[in-house]
């Protein structure tokens, strides 16, 4: 009898202590569905590690073709957004061309990593001479002097070429030495089929790049709030200078896209143009609309039936990204992404809702939205209280249309840890109580038996 009571009681015992089990089948039913998978690494020292971020990553070869791209006439083309480098358009975007006056842009930005906008330049004689007959000039004299800004102005609204070979020898010395600094950097840059000879586009059969280049210039010229103040304006005056004291030389810029006439796009925000006979009609364009920022370049154009196919190609490409493409946001940081089980945690704590660490924007097209994109989940294998509201408990990814984003799961609420200590203590407490109160009554019995 006495064998039968211990038995029970140790029975007792067993069930009303609380074991550390692995409540994981909300995590695995999560990824029986295929959209997650277990990561060892989330873990260390038993707290799960991570800090706030998000990522992301463009594979071009995940991204669909559209359906309904353009036909251009020019003989390459290179559209893509570029803050994310995705391309929306491309037309023998690496094949080798002239790029005639588009070359100022990368000579701009070489200006703008070197000097001071309030630097003085002086305009030599050998600047002047250099200038073929018949090329885009601003009517500058050698021996005047002028601020790189009225230079960089010069340089990017008309076109100037006496202006790119005073730049070029303000900063290198020479117009030689300049080039090969332009070279250096365009290989800095990523660029891949680019050899300047001159910093202006002057035509030589040795200067040439690709659509693809002049996309890589242009992007990084964007970081330059300078160059974007200068590029969409829509006309420049040289201020008299220390020579020439006349305030008429008076000129708009040659891209006009940003003037009102027959090429006139509300969204363009510059950037260069260009033309020489063997290079054609060409053009490096930005523009924005509704957070969707592009940026254009088209090369080998012509002029057809009166119309330049620069300008006519670039607001083609531009109405085709926008009609087709939005900035929007696809995933919420408020909206629950899952819900799972908690270790150890109280009893009305053991459901915590994750959700994302910030809300993704991003460019997609026009279909797309929160409920087609579909996450992939990575969490810890177990999630263990006491867990504070906000920690990282792992990472979710989204996939849209070639770009993909990554950020931070992160709980909902806090999750407080059961008091096992103190529960086990009371527990063992109240059976040790059981084990000696058996025992003194089976003591009490055998007494009474004699």
């Amino acid at each position: 009898m006495a064998k039968r009571l211990v038995v029970i009681v140790l029975a007792l015992c067993f069930v009303l202590t609380p074991f550390t089990a692995v409540a994981e089948d909300d995590v695995r039913a999560l990824l029986a569905s295929g959209n997650y998978k277990y990561s060892d690494s989330l873990y260390e020292n038993n707290e799960i590690s991570g800090g706030a971020r998000l990522t992301f990553e463009y594979n071009k070869d995940e991204q669909k073709k559209s359906k309904n791209s353009p036909d251009i006439g020019c003989k390459a083309a290179y559209v893509a957004d570029p803050i994310t480098g995705k391309v929306f358009y491309e037309k023998n975007a690496h094949q080798k061309m002239y790029p005639a006056s588009t070359t100022k842009i990368l000579t701009a930005l070489v200006v703008l990593e070197n000097c001071d906008v309030d630097e003085t330049v002086k305009v030599s004689q050998n600047a002047i001479d250099l200038m073929p007959e018949g090329y885009s000039n601003a009517g500058l004299v050698a021996g005047e002097e002028h601020s790189v800004y009225t230079m960089l102005q010069a340089l990017l609204i008309p076109s100037a070429n006496e202006a790119a070979y005073a730049l070029a020898e303000h900063v290198s010395g020479s117009v030689s030495a300049f080039a090969e600094l332009c070279n250096k950097r365009a290989k800095e840059l990523g660029c891949e089929n680019l050899h300047f000879v001159n910093p202006n586009g002057v035509h030589d059969d040795n200067h040439y790049c690709c659509a693809y280049d002049l996309y890589l210039i242009a992007k990084e010229c964007k970081k330059y709030e300078t160059f974007n103040e200068i590029v969409k304006m829509k006309s420049f005056t040289v201020p008299p200078s220390n020579v020439y004291k006349k305030n008429d030389r008076t000129y708009d810029n040659t891209n006009e896209m940003l003037e009102d006439g027959q090429y006139y796009y509300k969204f363009c925000t510059g950037i260069k143009t260009g033309h020489t006979t063997p290079a054609g009609e060409c053009l490096v364009a930005s523009s924005s609309n509704d957070d969707l920022n592009l940026i254009s370049v088209v090369l080998g154009g012509s002029e057809k039936n009166g119309k330049n196919e620069r300008f006519t190609d670039t607001k083609k490409l531009f109405e085709f990204v926008y009609e087709n493409y939005k900035f929007k946001k696809i995933t919420d940081k408020t909206a629950p992404l899952s819900e799972v089980n908690v270790i150890d945690a109280v009893t009305e704590q053991e459901r915590l809702n994750l959700i994302i660490q910030t809300d993704i924007y991003t460019v997609a097209p026009n279909n797309a939205s929160p409920d087609n994109v579909q996450p992939q989940l990575d969490l810890a294998e177990e999630i263990k209280a006491p867990i504070e509201q906000n920690q990282v408990l792992g990472t979710v990814t989204y996939s849209v249309d070639g770009l993909i984003y990554s950020t931070n799961i992160v709980a909902a609420n806090e999750v407080e840890k059961k008091p096992y200590m103190l529960w086990n203590a009371l527990v063992a407490l109240g059976a040790v109580s059981v084990i000696i109160i058996l025992a003194l009554i089976i003591r009490k019995a055998k007494k009474k038996t004699r």
